[in-house]
C-alpha cells in the first residue's frame, strides 16, 4: 500500500513538474499577437484638424485613412484616443497607453530619444507663415519682430539653432528688451497650429511657424499668406509608437507603409494637396436665366423647402459646379459626398453628375429632419450647416451656446445676440474642442459659418437674377422632364 502511494505520488510529481516547464517555455504574444487577439488597434491623436479629424461626421486626414487602412489589413477595429497636446500624444505612446501616436509629427533627434518612429508617410518643410504684404525674405529680418511659437513643438528646435548658426539673439518673455534679438512669444498648448495660422491671415500676429503642407491644406487661410521663406532641411512626418525591444508592431506597420495600397493613399493626398481649389469652369458664359450647366438636374431632384436656385447656391459653394472636385477630406463631386455618406444615400458613382445631385438632394432631406420643427429659416441654416460640417459638430456647437446661456435654436447672430454660427467658428480653437461639450473635437467652425451664409447670400442673388424670368411653379417641376448628365452646351 505505501508502495502504491509513492507510486502515485511520483506520478503526480512528474505530471506537476512537466506541467511547470510546459508554461515557463510558452512563448508569451508579442505586441501585434495581443492587438490580433483582442481585435484593437488604440491610436492616440488631437483630432485637430491636421492629419485627423472629423469631416461631416466622419472620420477624416491622411492619418486616419491610413491607419483605419491599416487596421482592417490587420483585421481589428482602430480606436481613436484625443489627447490634449503634442506632449501628451507623445507620452500616450511612450507609456503604452496607445499602440500609435498621430498628430502630423515630424522627427526631431529629441522626439527619437523618447519614442520609435515609422517610416515616414512623406517630406514636409518648416516655413515662415506670415502676410504677403512686406513679407520677410531672409531669417535675420526677424531681428527686432516678435514670433509666436509654440514651445513644445519641433518648430522652436529650428529656430534656435538658426538663430545659434547666425548668432542672433532669442529673447523670451523673461528676458530683457534687445532690438537686435528675435522676441519668442511663447504659445498657449492650448491654442493649435491652425489657430495660429488663421491669427497671421487676421493680423492678430504676424509670425509663426507651421508645415508648409499644414498651411496649404488650411482652406481659406492661405489667401493672404507668404509661406516661402524656408527653415531648414526637410522633416519627415511619421507615426510614434513606443520604445521597446518588442518591435513586432512597428515591424509590419513599416512593411504596410511600402505596400502598394498605403502608397495610394498617401500619393492621392499629396496630390490633392497639389490641385485643390482649382477652378475647372472658370470662365464659362452662361445664357440668361441659366446658374449653372446642371439647372436640369437641379429641377429634377429639387423638394420642399429646397428648390432648385437652393440647390445651385449649395453646389456653387460646394464645388463650383466641378462634377471631378474632390476634398482634402475626401468629399467628392458636385455636391461633395464623403464615401460614407454617398453609400448612405445609394451612390455607386460620386463623380457622375445625376447620381451627385441626387444622392445631395436626399442628404439634404435627412439632415432637414432633424431640424424641421424649427422656423423654415433657421431650420435650413442649421440643415446647411450640418451638410457641411456634420451634425455632430453642430450639436457640440448648441451645446456650448447653452452653456452660454444662448439660443441653441438660433444659427444666425444679430446684434443682440449669439447665434450657434458663433460657437461653431470657436470649436476651432483647442480651448473649446478639447472641452467635455465637444464631443467631435476640432471644427474649421469659421468656414461652416461662411458656407452657410454664402449659401444664403448665393440664393438671394441667383433670384434677383432669375427675377421675372421664372414663374414660381418652376422652382420645383414635377418630374415629366428628359434630364441627362451632360451639361448644357455652353
Amino acid at each position: 500500500m505505501k508502495r502504491s502511494s509513492n507510486r502515485w505520488f511520483f506520478t503526480l510529481s512528474v505530471i506537476a513538474l512537466i506541467g511547470t516547464i510546459i508554461y515557463a517555455c510558452k512563448v508569451p504574444k508579442n505586441r501585434l499577437q495581443s492587438i490580433q487577439e483582442v481585435g484593437i488597434l488604440t491610436v492616440a491623436t488631437r483630432m485637430d484638424g491636421v492629419g485627423c479629424f472629423y469631416h461631416r461626421d466622419q472620420l477624416a486626414g491622411l492619418e486616419c485613412d491610413l491607419l483605419q487602412a491599416y487596421a482592417e489589413n490587420l483585421g481589428v477595429d482602430v480606436e481613436f484616443k484625443r489627447a490634449a497636446s503634442i506632449n501628451e500624444t507623445l507620452a500616450m505612446a511612450r507609456e503604452k497607453k496607445a499602440d500609435i501616436a498621430t498628430s502630423d509629427l515630424t522627427y526631431t533627434n529629441r522626439r527619437g530619444e523618447q519614442v520609435t518612429f515609422s517610416h515616414a508617410l512623406f517630406e514636409t518643410r518648416e516655413v515662415l507663415v506670415q502676410r504677403k504684404e512686406n513679407a520677410l525674405t531672409q531669417f535675420e529680418e526677424l531681428k527686432g519682430k516678435t514670433l509666436t511659437i509654440h514651445l513644445d513643438s519641433a518648430y522652436i528646435e529650428e529656430v534656435k539653432d538658426k538663430a545659434l548658426l547666425q548668432k542672433i539673439p532669442l529673447r523670451f518673455p523673461s528676458h530683457p528688451e534687445n532690438t537686435a534679438a528675435i522676441s519668442i512669444d511663447p504659445a498657449d498648448n492650448k491654442v493649435s497650429v491652425l489657430e495660429l495660422i488663421d491669427a497671421v491671415s487676421m493680423g492678430e500676429i504676424d509670425f509663426t511657424i507651421a508645415d508648409e503642407h499644414i498651411v496649404n491644406g488650411s482652406n481659406g487661410y492661405s489667401d493672404n499668406l507668404d509661406t516661402s521663406l524656408v527653415f531648414g532641411e526637410n522633416r519627415w512626418v511619421a507615426f510614434a509608437l513606443t520604445k521597446d525591444h518588442d518591435t513586432s508592431l512597428v515591424n509590419n506597420l513599416n512593411q504596410w507603409l511600402e505596400s502598394e495600397e498605403a502608397q495610394t493613399i498617401v500619393r492621392e493626398y499629396l496630390s490633392l494637396l497639389k490641385t485643390q481649389g482649382a477652378d475647372n469652369l472658370r470662365g464659362y458664359t452662361l445664357p440668361k436665366g441659366r446658374l449653372s450647366p446642371w439647372d436640369r438636374l437641379f429641377k429634377r431632384y429639387a423638394s420642399e423647402p429646397f428648390d432648385w436656385v437652393w440647390l445651385a447656391a449649395q453646389t456653387s459653394t460646394e464645388s463650383n459646379f466641378r462634377p471631378n472636385a474632390v476634398s482634402l477630406a475626401g468629399a467628392q463631386g458636385l455636391m461633395q459626398l464623403m464615401p460614407e455618406t454617398a453609400k448612405e444615400v445609394g451612390v455607386k458613382d460620386s463623380f457622375n453628375p445625376t447620381q451627385n445631385i441626387r444622392g445631395g438632394s436626399k442628404y439634404n432631406q435627412k439632415q432637414y429632419r432633424r431640424w424641421k420643427n424649427l422656423p423654415k429659416r433657421e431650420a435650413m441654416a442649421f440643415t446647411f450647416a450640418s451638410y457641411n460640417a456634420g451634425a455632430g459638430h453642430v450639436l457640440d456647437a448648441r451645446r456650448l451656446a447653452l452653456q452660454d446661456g444662448a439660443n441653441p435654436d438660433q444659427w444666425f447672430s444679430t446684434s443682440s445676440s449669439k447665434g450657434v454660427e458663433d460657437y461653431i467658428a470657436l470649436l476651432q480653437k483647442a480651448e473649446y474642442y478639447n472641452s467635455p461639450m465637444a464631443k467631435y473635437g476640432y471644427c474649421r467652425g469659421t468656414e461652416t459659418r461662411q458656407y452657410v451664409r454664402r449659401i444664403f447670400q448665393q440664393e438671394a442673388s441667383y433670384r434677383s437674377q432669375l427675377k421675372g424670368l421664372l414663374k414660381n411653379e418652376e422652382l420645383i417641376p414635377d418630374g415629366h422632364e428628359q434630364f441627362s448628365d451632360t451639361p448644357y452646351k455652353l
